[in-house]
Formats: structure tokens, sequence, C-alpha cells
């Protein structure tokens, strides 16, 4: 499972004092704790600075990538010109977070990845808006993938989202998701599908609860990436545990690794005390 930790995040008010203030031991410390945890790349979205942004996300990649060498960034932002202010600092390949199916962001965005050749996070949606419609969100998806593959992005590369609505509001929306991410799999062999799952809980107690079972679920559908807080252990634990029954984890290596290391340790006194 490919985790995106989604900490470092300009809508969370600590985040945003911190980037105001340049707080690089607030930033640090958020970087690598998720960096420890088990994050593959550290989501930094810096919107919240507006004008600044560009300047201001340049500044947070070279501020992680100085202390945690091996480290890399999932660059989220809707300004292009952040985009490749991130891209032109960042060592090794980063994930663009995102691109999708409106003609405006498409202009910007595919030159960029041309130039800069991240890895890419297309999201469902085009110029028609947001549709709860599971044949328009497949087909969006479908057009981003060939879109993409056109300008020489390999299938690996690419991470389709099929976008995350709440239970709350829509019954079926968490089927229909899952539905979306089996057949991307299904008829595209290559392409990760990803998602920012704690949409699905929204507007209803428990939500850590809800987050986690419909991980499990979506991983039996497919997915094989997720934007998610690598600090929530039971979360780290379930992925862990859902990878070896799902045959991806040799001999049960990955697993034993974390029993022995305690990650799978979930006794509320134990976490407490940490």
């Amino acid at each position: 499972m490919i985790i995106v930790g989604e900490r470092i995040n300009s809508t969370r008010k600590p985040i945003t004092a911190a980037l105001e203030a340049r707080d690089a031991d607030h930033i640090i410390n958020e970087a690598r704790r998720q960096w420890e945890a088990g994050a593959t790349y550290l989501d930094v979205n810096t919107a919240m600075m507006r004008a600044a942004e560009p300047e201001v996300m340049a500044w947070v990649i070279e501020l992680i990538q100085a202390e945690l060498p091996d480290a890399l960034v999932a660059i989220d932002s809707a300004d292009p010109v952040a985009v490749e202010a991130g891209f032109k600092v960042h060592k090794g390949r980063p994930l663009l977070n995102s691109i999708n199916g409106e003609k405006q962001r498409m202009d910007a965005l595919i030159p960029l990845i041309r130039e800069y050749s991240p890895r890419v996070i297309g999201l469902t949606i085009n110029d028609g808006g947001i549709t709860q419609d599971a044949d328009s969100r497949y087909r969006i998806g479908t057009e981003l993938i060939e879109l993409l593959t056109k300008n020489q992005v390999d299938l690996d590369d690419i991470f389709i989202d099929p976008l995350i609505f709440p239970v709350s509001a829509e019954l079926q929306a968490g089927n229909v998701s899952l539905a979306i991410m089996r057949r991307l799999k299904e008829n595209y062999p290559g392409v990760h599908t990803i998602c920012g799952l704690s949409n699905i809980s929204f507007g209803l107690p428990e939500r850590k609860l809800i987050n986690q079972v419909y991980m499990i679920l979506a991983m039996g559908h497919g997915l094989d990436a997720a934007i998610i807080d690598p600090l929530d252990r039971r979360m780290m634990a379930s992925i862990t545990t859902v990878n070896t029954l799902l045959g991806q984890d040799k001999v049960c290596r990955n697993y034993l690794k974390a029993y022995r290391s305690g990650d799978l340790n979930l006794d509320p006194t134990t976490m407490a005390a940490e």
C-alpha cells in the first residue's frame, strides 16, 4: 500500500500558523513522524498562503528533503505556479496532487508533467463538475489515463481517484466508489487507484472506525494507495494485516516485522503511553 501522509496541509490551523511563521521545527516534526510511521510520500498543501504559495511550497519541500533526504513529496496545489515551484526544487520524483479532466487545468499542467516527469494523481472531475454517476466518473478516469500515457506517463505512475462521497448524504456512495476502483484495476492493469477516504464518514460519529472499515473494503476492491494520517496506528495496523490477507506480503514478512516492532499492539493503555 502506497501511503500519502496528509498532515502537512494548510487547511489545518497549526500548519497554517507554522507556515506563516516559517516554523521549521513544527514542519520537520510533522514530516519526520509521518515518514517514520511508514508514509511513502508526504503531502504538502500550502494553499492558504495565497500569493506567497509558490515561495512557501518551495521552502517546505527544501526543508523536508534537507532533513529527510530519502523523503518524497506529493505536491498538492491548485496553483500551477506553486506546482512548478515545487517541481523545480524537489529531489527525486514527486507525486503531483493532482490533475483532473478540466481543460484549463490540463492545459496548465500537461507541459509541466512532460518537463518534470512526476507521478500523477488524477481526479475524476471534468468541466461538467462533480457527478455521483459511477459510469461518468469511470469514463473520466479512463480519459485521464489515456491523456497521461500519451504524454509519457507510465501506467505505474498514474493514480486515479474515483472520489469518495459521504454515506451520510448518499447511501450507495461507498459502493459506487468501490465499483469504480474495481473496474479501473480490471481494465487498466498497472494503474493505481487512490483516495482520500475520510469523506466517507463525514457527518457521522466514530469517523475513524468508519474510515478503517472502508479502507479494508477498498483494498479488497483493488485500492493500492491512500491519502491518510499515518500516525493513526489502528489504520496502519489494518493496512498491514489486509496486505497479508490479500497475499501481497511474501511469507508474511511485513506482518511479522510489524508485530515484532510493536506496531500491531493496539492496547489502549500502551497507545496512550506513547
